[in-house]
């Protein structure tokens, strides 16, 4: 019985093909793996670049493998084309991820070809980072920290006016999310990232964690300031997130971003290879609920502690392994956020995030930022 692992798809938008091919293509392409070796089918605009620069064993043009399938009677396309190169390689069984094409699923299986799902991740290897993709996501996390000292150093110019309203020297009128955010998304274009929805909510909006923050900056107010950039260069992604308050936050402020300090340090102090995610998850729930901050219903809002502890990052911005309820066993190798976090209406939210890479006799933070509160 022959097997083989197809992929069709963009690697301008796929995480796995991108994993496979080694390069950015914005259109779909072919990918096959016969016998662990992996065949790249592409069109005349792209073979030549992918000759050079993808990671495939071997490249192939499609344009004879199209008109094979014409021949065959089968659809003109790129699933028509696979289907060709296959036969000619004498495959039957077909393995697919869980999100390949119904539609393409449906043809294959018209010409047939036995079509079966991966459970789980295609490639399990994806979820053990090597030295070289850690080296990666390195450098897009140190991008990242550089754009929070960006927020850190605009906030630090802002003047407090009018009692909560702040100022900066480069804005006209009230200083707004919007303002923030291209503060750190600037920087990030300029040095070869590209920026993904950049959080930065203050007060109420601060409450709802991907409330991305539309409204005014406040003094004495908590703002959260997520940042995850994507390497234009590899395609992987940095991640980390730090709460402030301009000016003086209140002794409730306070006590929170203590609580969900505390928290992260438990889950940090727990990051080891062989340890049960689901374990950092209830520890870190544990202190919040002892602390007296509960998670449930108040008034129809969401309150308390209320998303997973943490995911992996890699390829894709939330990948395996989680950190959260259910979860697995955390090997030396993963890379994965601790991103604990409490979100009240009245009081507003404070999260504290940092990536780190899940080692044999503990781990590596990959964040190395510092965390603090106000910003005077």
């Amino acid at each position: 019985m022959n097997r083989a692992t197809l992929l069709i798809a963009a690697s301008e938008h796929d995480a796995d093909m991108l994993y496979v091919s080694g390069m950015f293509v914005p259109d779909p392409f072919i990918a096959i793996e016969i016998k662990k070796e992996w065949h790249g089918l592409f069109s005349p605009l792209e073979v030549d670049r992918a000759s050079k620069q993808s990671s495939f064993d071997q490249v192939h043009l499609d344009s004879e493998w199209k008109e094979q399938g014409k021949k065959n009677g089968w659809q003109p396309g790129l699933t028509s084309a696979a289907a060709a190169f296959l036969q000619a390689h004498h495959i039957s069984h077909l393995r697919v991820s869980g999100h390949f094409p119904l539609r393409f699923a449906e043809q294959l299986r018209s010409w047939g070809f036995q079509v079966e799902a991966a459970e789980g991740d295609l490639f399990e290897s994806r979820i053990i980072k090597n030295e070289m993709e850690i080296k990666q996501l390195a450098r897009a996390e140190k991008l990242t920290r550089n754009a929070m000292r960006q927020a850190e150093q605009f906030l630090g110019e802002c003047e407090i006016v009018q009692g909560s309203e702040l100022r900066h020297p480069d804005v006209k009128g009230k200083v707004k999310s919007k303002h923030l955010r291209s503060v750190i998304e600037t920087y990030l274009i300029q040095n070869g990232a590209m920026p993904s929805h950049t959080i930065v909510a203050c007060g109420k909006e601060s409450a709802d964690p991907h409330n991305i923050g539309q409204g005014a900056l406040h003094a004495h107010q908590p703002i959260i300031i997520d940042i995850f950039p994507r390497l234009l260069s590899s395609g992987y992604w940095g991640d980390m997130t730090r709460t402030y308050v301009k000016g003086k936050a209140s002794s409730e402020v306070k006590k929170l971003y203590q609580t969900v300090r505390e928290g992260q340090d438990i889950g940090l102090g727990m990051v080891t290879d062989g340890v049960i995610a689901a374990d950092i998850h209830q520890a870190i729930t544990t202190h919040f609920e002892c602390s007296g901050f509960k998670t449930g219903m108040v008034r129809g809002k969401q309150c308390g502690f209320f998303h997973g502890t943490g995911h992996g990052v890699g390829l894709e911005i939330h990948e395996a392994p989680r950190v959260s309820t259910g979860a697995g066993i955390l090997k030396s190798g993963h890379v994965i956020t601790i991103e604990p976090g409490l979100y009240y209406p009245h009081l507003g939210g404070v999260r504290i995030e940092d990536m780190v890479v899940v080692r044999e006799n503990g781990h590596t933070n990959l964040t190395n930022h510092r965390r603090k509160l106000e910003i005077s």
